[in-house]
């Protein structure tokens, strides 16, 4: 019998898996900004993001818990469930998505066991996350917000202009990424912009320094 240990299952879609879903979906495009599906709606479609980035928000006050880009479902499980929408799904930049219906996914999973199982697989990675981040909470706000910082030009969502690296992001954006106050980010950003770590715009972050903010949000290098 094959050892199951040594058994690495590949967690995303495979290509064969999204031209099975392009063959049966509709892309439809997303402005950034714009909603793609709310909290506690009782909408059953599934997103699959081909180009641009989403932030999944969710709780009172809001909380970005997670981001997703090419490659990621989005509202998987609402067909599956047939409940509410647990989360917000906002554009972060311009969104490509292949939009399907409940029953063409539903359909899909039951003819694709490799996907399903994948998809089994990708939940227990999204708890461990979930898990992680509330460890994460107890972090002081500079560290969470130098890792919100970090983790979203790791990811590809900024652009280098002038020899800099910039992120189209506003103070609150980063207040929902790090789960801390408005009023905090502008008391952590301050002694961060004297030490010429970062620059800060109307809508837009400008990392002078990443080597330091990477340092800051592994907790070896303190703000001030």
């Amino acid at each position: 019998m094959e050892d199951v240990a040594h058994y690495q299952l590949d967690v995303r879609l495979t290509e064969e898996e999204i031209s099975t879903l392009e063959a049966i979906g509709d892309v439809i495009r997303f402005p950034k900004g714009n909603i793609l599906m709310g909290e506690g709606e009782t909408t059953t479609f599934v997103l699959l993001i081909r180009k641009g980035h989403v932030k999944v928000v969710a709780g009172s006050p809001r909380r970005v818990v997670a981001i997703r880009g090419p490659g990621d479902l989005v509202g998987e499980m609402a067909a599956i469930r047939n409940k509410p929408r647990s989360a917000s799904i906002f554009a972060l930049e311009e969104v490509e998505a292949l939009h399907l219906s409940a029953t063409k996914w539903l359909t899909f999973l039951e003819s694709n066991f490799r996907a399903t199982l994948a998809l089994v697989n990708t939940l227990q990675e999204r708890l461990a996350e979930s898990t992680h981040m509330t460890v994460e909470s107890q972090l002081a706000g500079a560290q969470k917000l130098a890792k919100s910082i970090v983790d979203l030009w790791t990811r590809g969502l900024g652009i280098t202009t002038g020899g800099k690296k910039v992120l189209r992001f506003s103070q609150i954006d980063l207040a929902e990424l790090a789960g801390i106050s408005t009023d905090s980010v502008k008391k952590v950003v301050r002694p961060l912009k004297a030490r010429g770590i970062l620059s800060v715009g109307r809508q837009s972050i400008t990392i002078l320094d990443l080597d330091t903010l990477q340092s800051i949000a592994r907790g070896e290098t303190p703000t001030s």
